[in-house]
């Protein structure tokens, strides 16, 4: 038995075989072959008898290839129509997705940037949720302690407190710190400690805004004050106990 690849090329000669049609430098690999196969000695017996038939054949009478629907190009049009249209409706989905969130995104990248320079907090909760304690928002009026090169520093206004679950915050706007010094803010506590409440860069006599916090209940603290690099206090701003 010969080859997978060689039989099936010698099988492919047993039409031309049986028609006799096969080159005579062929036919004895195939008749050589045929002894061996008995599948290809069965093919070729069925094909010997239509061997015959096909001799009585007219190509010339023979019919074309069928031609295909009338039919059949409008609807290969239309599903290339439907589909350009599909295609055109996808990509101005993405664009105008694309769009929104372009928009959206600073937007709500806006809001949160103003509510954290006001001070303004957003709880986003389910809308039957019940709505957030109102917080008891202090405004109290900040002692300056004139001494040495901060003699010149001034308060614009009350400071604003806030008490909040984890600490206390104080916001307040003043003048006169010395350009480039370091000023550190604390919270005293009723039993003499302190904690630190952040630090800030001094601008000259340009006006400064402080948002400053500490980790005091703000039932515990009873003092905010601003001290300078040699530890010398600048500002104070009791905080009353309730």
């Amino acid at each position: 038995m010969s080859g997978t690849g060689e039989h099936r090329e010698l099988r492919e000669q047993l039409g031309f075989l049986a028609l006799g049609l096969l080159p005579e430098a062929e036919e004895p690999r195939v008749r050589a072959h045929l002894d061996g196969c008995p599948a290809c000695r069965a093919e070729l017996a069925e094909l010997t008898p239509l061997a015959a038939d096909l001799r009585l054949v007219d190509p010339a009478r023979l019919p074309g290839p069928a031609a295909p629907p009338r039919a059949l190009g409008e609807q290969v049009l239309a599903a290339v129509r439907e589909e350009s249209v599909l295609r055109t409706h996808r990509e101005r989905r993405r664009v105008r997705r694309s769009r929104s969130r372009a928009v959206l995104v600073p937007v709500a990248a806006a809001v949160l940037a103003a509510g954290v320079a006001t001070g303004t907090t957003w709880q986003l909760t389910r809308p039957d949720a019940a709505p957030a304690p109102a917080v008891a928002v202090e405004r109290l009026p900040l002692t300056v302690v004139d001494a040495g090169v901060d003699a010149g520093v001034r308060a614009q206004g009350p400071a604003v407190v806030v008490p909040h679950t984890w600490g206390v915050e104080v916001t307040f706007a003043a003048a006169g710190f010395a350009d480039g010094r370091t000023y550190r803010a604390r919270v005293r506590t009723a039993d003499g400690a302190s904690r630190p409440a952040g630090e800030f860069l001094g601008v000259g006599a340009r006006e400064l805004t402080c948002d400053m916090q500490a980790a005091v209940l703000r039932a515990d603290a009873t003092a905010f004050e601003v001290v300078d690099e040699a530890g010398a206090t600048v500002l104070v701003l009791p905080l009353p106990r309730a």
